[in-house]
């Protein structure tokens, strides 16, 4: 398979979206003089190619934000000088980001417009796009759209006209990258609202923006909605023009990069703004009786915290007040819970909720929250222990309320059948394990709890012990109410458990559990690497 540039007959500026196997076109704008950047060290004259027609005029390659060309942040954007005389030749859909070094077969190729499979592979997701300089000469921009691995080697390079720079990003030191939450993917349906979020506080800020190449411009400031959200930024744009409300046609990128020249300084996360849907606005809940109305979903109060459902809509929730400071993207339909609150305690929040389209709605909510309660979940599951199976099976239990849970009466309940617990005291902050009457904590085959950890111990866990295959359990109270699940998920390896993100990850969200090595008797271990 092969790699072809688009042929292209309109005029600069333009500029082309770049995938690895496929160029597709982008609208084309007038695009504003971008600022003089200082220009970083020349790449060797062994990795360049002179432009065609202009050998005494090799392309300069600067960074954005500036950086060294061997210390390059992993969200950037790749200026390329050009000289004015070659603006008829060149062509945004020939610029390439591509990861590892070029050989001189690789530029070839790259000039013949013919990629290998394996050069393919290896391009970077990226848009490119051509400006006018007060020199009279041209910048060719191009913008990864995924941040780039620290410490890999890069080029940028062009098939018209031909040349080629590499590039390292830096290994270590760079800015944090802020994850950005809103538009939704494939959800987006507005062109002038962005929002990042990162895990620490922000300072205050306010900072001319545009989305790029031709994007409707505007500013970046801290916050998610209407100022909630102190770890968040967000772009708000003037709106767009008609002609950009082509769905699924245009693809726009972000700054790179936030509060430059301050210690805070962070990268926004490239990922491209498009039309990608139409406007989903949220239609309200119908709510329970122990049910209040938020917004458009429904809130069940407790002690030190509200299970929210959310509207069957993407909705970006920011919500402020006695001590908290959430911003939570939520995908249709999903619960989500806020925490932690003052027990016994009238309470008032502010909620901003934002769509898809960039509407907001906002709203104050007040309550009473109850007194202090336990809060016993199902935290994680071995159903497919390395050791004997059933009887190295578990479940892990944890309370994560502020007083002890008596688990007289409680039973866990399977596709099969229920199990009836031990009647015993879990006290706040602790974890138990379910286990077999069989149960070897020491078998040496898998990871053993701490020698604290409770075990109850009972005559059958299981209609037939936990099916490897992933079934669906749930603990229920004394009085047949059901507390806490756990999903069914597909097969785990063997070894590998289920574990619930957060002990306040709801029940009922798609991402509350994930599979990775067993830690009984201990905080969950997330993002683990899984053979």
């Amino acid at each position: 398979m092969t790699h072809r540039p688009l042929t292209r007959s309109s005029r600069a500026p333009r500029a082309v979206h770049l995938l690895p196997l496929a160029l597709a076109p982008l609208a084309a704008s007038p695009l504003s003089c971008a600022p003089e950047l200082a220009a970083p060290p020349r790449a060797d004259d062994a990795e360049v190619t002179a432009t065609a027609g202009h050998a005494d005029q090799i392309p300069e390659l600067q960074i954005e934000p500036a950086a060294p060309l061997d210390a390059a942040p992993p969200v950037l954007r790749l200026r390329v000088r050009l000289p004015g005389s070659a603006a008829g030749s060149v062509d945004p859909g020939r610029a390439l980001v591509v990861r590892g070094k070029l050989g001189a077969a690789h530029r070839r190729q790259i000039e013949q417009g013919e990629l290998s499979n394996a050069l393919a592979k290896r391009v970077v997701p990226s848009i490119a796009w051509l400006n006018d300089a007060p020199s009279g000469d041209l910048w060719l921009t191009v913008a990864p759209l995924a941040p780039l691995a620290p410490g890999e080697t890069y080029a940028v390079a062009s098939g018209s006209p031909a040349f080629s720079h590499h590039f390292q990003v830096a290994a270590e030191g760079s800015p944090p990258v802020l994850p950005r939450l809103w538009p939704p993917p494939d959800a987006g349906a507005s062109l002038t609202l962005g929002v990042w979020c990162g895990d620490a506080p922000l300072p205050e800020t306010a900072a001319p923006a545009a989305l790029a190449p031709g994007g409707p411009p505007g500013e970046l400031r801290r916050g998610a909605v209407g100022g909630i959200g102190a770890r968040c930024v967000r772009f708000e744009g003037e709106p767009a023009p008609a002609a950009m409300d082509q769905t699924g046609e245009l693809l726009l990128v972000g700054p790179p990069s936030a509060f430059v020249g301050d210690p805070a300084a962070v990268s926004l996360d490239p990922r491209p703004f498009a039309m990608e849907s139409e406007p989903l606005p949220a239609a309200p809940l119908t709510c329970a009786p122990d049910e209040l109305p938020m917004g458009p979903g429904c809130a069940l109060v407790a002690d030190d915290r509200i299970r929210v459902r959310s509207a069957d809509a993407p909705l970006l929730w920011a919500v402020a007040g006695e001590g908290l400071d959430e911003v939570l993207a939520v995908p249709p339909g999903e619960p989500f819970v806020l925490a932690p609150l003052p027990p016994l305690t009238a309470i008032e929040l502010d909620v901003a909720i934002l769509d898809n389209a960039g509407v907001v709605e906002r709203r104050t909510f007040s309550a009473v929250t109850r007194a202090p309660m336990p809060h016993v979940v199902i935290n994680e599951v071995l159903a497919n222990p390395r050791g004997a199976e059933p009887s190295q099976e578990w479940v892990e239990l944890y309370n994560d309320g502020d007083v002890p849970a008596d688990l007289t009466g409680y039973v866990l309940a399977d596709v099969g059948g229920e199990t009836e617990l031990p009647s015993i005291f879990l006290n706040p902050g602790t974890y138990a394990l379910v286990v077999n009457e069989g149960y070897d904590a020491e078998d040496e085959l898998d990871p053993p709890p701490p020698p604290e950890t409770l075990l109850l111990r009972v005559p059958k866990l299981g209609t037939h012990g936990l099916s490897n295959s992933g079934e669906p359990l749930k603990l229920k109270d004394r009085g047949g109410a059901v507390v806490s699940r756990s999903p069914a998920l597909p097969e785990p390896k063997a070894g590998m458990s289920l574990a619930r993100v957060g002990p306040r990850a709801p029940d009922g969200s798609a991402g509350s559990f994930v599979t990775g090595w067993p830690t009984p008797g201990r905080v969950n271990i997330m993002n683990q690497e899984i053979p």
